[in-house]
C-alpha cells in the first residue's frame, strides 16, 4: 500500500545521514586501514548485516545482550541486527574454514548496530575497522595486533593517543579458584572496572575471600603503568595460571619494546570489563579529550569452540566515527572534493581518451551537462574550487584556462585573481595530460 501521509524528514534515533564532506572523510580513513591492513597480509571479510539472534549472542553477556536490535521475520525466527563482527568471524571460522594453513588473516570494513543511547562518536549504527588473527597462540600474534592498532592511528596522523594493556586470564586465573556466582564475579569486574576500591574491599570481606586472592584482587585498580605494574603483579599472583598471565603479558610487552613502540603503552590490569569472550590480553585505546575508548580488542581462545573446533584468536576493532573526532579535535583531518578539471560538453567529447586516462592516473574531471556558455563555466569552478576549466576544444587541441589564474600547473594548484581572455591556452590534448597529472 503506497504512504499517503505527509513525509518524514527526521531519521530515527541514532543514524545519521553521511554526505559530502562527511562521507568522503570517513570513505578516506577506511581505505588508508584497507591498506594498511593489506600490506600486512590481511584479507578482507565481509558478513552479512543480520543473523539469527542465538548464534549472535555466543560469549556475550546479559548487559550486551541488551543492546541487540531484534526482528522477528515472516517465518517466526528471532533475527539480530549484528552487533558484533568479532562472534560472526567465529562463526565463519568454526563452521565454514575447516583445513586452511594457519594463521587466519582477516581484516573488516563495516557498520554495526547497537540499542544503546547515542553519544559523540557514537551512534546506534556506527562504523567499525578491525582485523581478526586466527590459529596463533602466542604472544608474537599479539603483537603484531598491537603493532596494527597503533600504526593504523599513526596513518591517519592522530597524536598523543595511549593503548591501554590489560591481561583477562591474570583475572580468571584468580577467581577460578573461588566459588563465587556469575554475579558475584559481574560485581567484581564492576568494581575493579570503576577503581572501586572500598567497594571492592567490601565484597572480598563480606564473601570470606582467603588473604592472596583478596590482596591480588583488592590491588587490580592499582596495578597500572609499564613494567613496575607487571612486576608487582608477579609478586601477587596467588597460583600458576596467574604467573603465566603474567609473564604472557610481559612478553608482548618486551616484544613491542623492541619495535619502540612503549611509549603509546599503559598497562592496565584493572581492565576487567568488556565482552565476556576475551580470555587474555585486552587492548583500549584513547586519544587526549575524549571521554570515550577509540578501539577495543583482546585474545579470544574459547569463543571459536563455540561454533566449531576450538582455535584460539585475538582481535581488535577502531571505531571510525570516534577517531574521526579524535582527529577533528586535532583539525587533522581535511579533504578536498573538488574536481582538478572542469571540460565543456563539446570538448570532453573530442578529448574523451585523454580524459579517461587523467581519471585513471587519479585526478578528478567533470564534465559540464547543463549547457554553460564560458562565462557560466569559469564562474561555476570558482565557486566549486575547481583551479581548471577546458571551455573549447576540438579533436586536436583543448582550450585551457585557469578559473583564477595566474598560470600554475599541478593538481590541486590554485592561483588569485581572475580569468581573462588572455590568460586561456590553446594546448594539444597530450601536452595537457603531461601538464595537468604532474
Amino acid at each position: 500500500m503506497s504512504y499517503k501521509g505527509p513525509f518524514k524528514a527526521a531519521l530515527p534515533c541514532g543514524v545519521r545521514d553521511l554526505f559530502l564532506e562527511d562521507a568522503a572523510k570517513l570513505s578516506k580513513l577506511m581505505a588508508t586501514w584497507r591498506q594498511l591492513f593489506e600490506s600486512w597480509a590481511y584479507t578482507e571479510i565481509i558478513p552479512p548485516t543480520y543473523e539469527h539472534y542465538d548464534v549472535l549472542m555466543a560469549g556475550s553477556d546479559a548487559d550486551f545482550e541488551r543492546k541487540i536490535f531484534r526482528v522477528l521475520d515472516r517465518e517466526g525466527n528471532i533475527l539480530a541486527l549484528r552487533p558484533d563482527i568479532t562472534t560472526q568471524v567465529a562463526r565463519i571460522v568454526g563452521t565454514k574454514l575447516h583445513g586452511l594453513p594457519l594463521p587466519l588473516r582477516f581484516y573488516y570494513l563495516t557498520n554495526v548496530f547497537r540499542f544503546e543511547e547515542p553519544q559523540a562518536g557514537r551512534q546506534r549504527e556506527f562504523y567499525q575497522a578491525g582485523l581478526e588473527l586466527i590459529g596463533a597462540p602466542g604472544p608474537e600474534a599479539d603483537a603484531e595486533l598491537i603493532t596494527i592498532v597503533i600504526e593504523a592511528l599513526q596513518w591517519v596522523g592522530l597524536q598523543g593517543f595511549q593503548i591501554n594493556l590489560g591481561q583477562m586470564a591474570f583475572f580468571r586465573a584468580i577467581v577460578a579458584e573461588l566459588d563465587l556466582s556469575p554475579a558475584q564475579v559481574e560485581e567484581l569486574k564492576g568494581a575493579i572496572d570503576r577503581k572501586d576500591e572500598v567497594g571492592l574491599r567490601k565484597s572480598l570481606r563480606e564473601w570470606e575471600i582467603s588473604d592472596r586472592h583478596a590482596t591480588a584482587l583488592g590491588e587490580l585498580p592499582h596495578l597500572c603503568g609499564s613494567e613496575e605494574a607487571l612486576e608487582r603483579a608477579a609478586s601477587l599472583a596467588p597460583n600458576a595460571g596467574a604467573c603465566r598471565a603474567i609473564e604472557n603479558l610481559s612478553r608482548v610487552y618486551d616484544l613491542l619494546s623492541a619495535r619502540s613502540l612503549t611509549e603509546h603503552l599503559v598497562i592496565d590490569l584493572g581492565e576487567a570489563r568488556g565482552m565476556d569472550y576475551y580470555t587474555g590480553i585486552t587492548i583500549e585505546g584513547f586519544s587526549p579529550g575524549l571521554g570515550f575508548s577509540i578501539c577495543n580488542g583482546g585474545r579470544y581462545d574459547e569463543l571459536i569452540g563455540l561454533y566449531g573446533r576450538p582455535l584460539p584468536a585475538v582481535g581488535f576493532a577502531l571505531g571510525v566515527e570516534r577517531v574521526l573526532l579524535a582527529l577533528e579535535e586535532q583539525s587533522k583531518q581535511e579533504v578536498d572534493l573538488a574536481p582538478h578539471l572542469l571540460v565543456a560538453d563539446e570538448a570532453a567529447s573530442a578529448g574523451r581518451a585523454t580524459l579517461q586516462r587523467l581519471r585513471h592516473r587519479g585526478l578528478r574531471v567533470e564534465v559540464d551537462v547543463m549547457a554553460r556558455g564560458e562565462a557560466g563555466l569559469l564562474g561555476y569552478a570558482r565557486v566549486r574550487g575547481i583551479p581548471w576549466v577546458i571551455v573549447g576544444g576540438d579533436e586536436a587541441r583543448a582550450l585551457l584556462a585557469p578559473s583564477t589564474g595566474p598560470w600554475s600547473f599541478g593538481p590541486g594548484t590554485k592561483g588569485s585573481g581572475r580569468c581573462t581572455a588572455d590568460s586561456q591556452r590553446w594546448v594539444n590534448w597530450g601536452t595537457l595530460e603531461e601538464m595537468l597529472a604532474r
